[in-house]
């Protein structure tokens, strides 16, 4: 009975076919409103040299919302270690900045990857800091070195940011 009012795909004019992809891509890449910034930088060739500094910039206007910060990491089976260190620099509006240190534990004793992922690669989230608030607005810059003691890390092919409002 219902069946009557459901046209076959092939007899759907031009536009009802543009207009039912557009609305579907819509849905599809609806952002979720939480998340206030999401930047990822990609590693060429999943290496990662001591002297490389990945850079994320935001402009913040809101002095009132926390905020929950993540990195996200994106390992192959190729990295060799268990953990990863994060040197961390933020440079906040009126010159001035912090610094900080983060380990992502990639790896459980045993050698089993964390995180999500089938095949070579492994995607991990780690809270970094809960609550965080932007005292002043303006732009933010948030500076990322590896800190593990070798030239060049084999096997770190994504690093990433991701800063959501706080669940109340």
């Amino acid at each position: 009975m219902f069946g009557i009012f459901i046209k076959p795909y092939y007899q759907l004019s031009a536009i009802q076919i543009i207009v039912s992809l557009f609305v579907l891509i819509f849905f599809a890449t609806a952002c979720d409103k939480a998340v206030f910034y999401n930047e990822t930088v990609h590693l060429k060739n999943d290496d990662w040299n001591a002297t490389d500094t990945l850079f994320y910039s935001f402009y913040s206007k809101d002095t009132l919302t926390s905020y929950n910060f993540y990195f996200e990491v994106r390992n192959t089976t190729d990295y060799d270690l268990q953990n990863l260190y994060l040197f961390i620099t933020a440079y906040y509006p009126g010159n001035s900045y912090s610094r900080d240190t983060a380990e992502c534990i990639l790896a459980a004793p045993d050698g089993k990857w964390y995180g999500k992922g089938m095949g070579k690669h492994k995607d991990n989230r780690f809270l970094f800091r809960k609550g965080v608030r932007f005292r002043k607005p303006g732009n933010y810059v948030v500076a990322v070195n590896q800190a593990i003691r070798k030239e060049t890390l084999k096997g770190i092919s994504d690093i990433g940011i991701l800063i959501k409002k706080q669940d109340d």
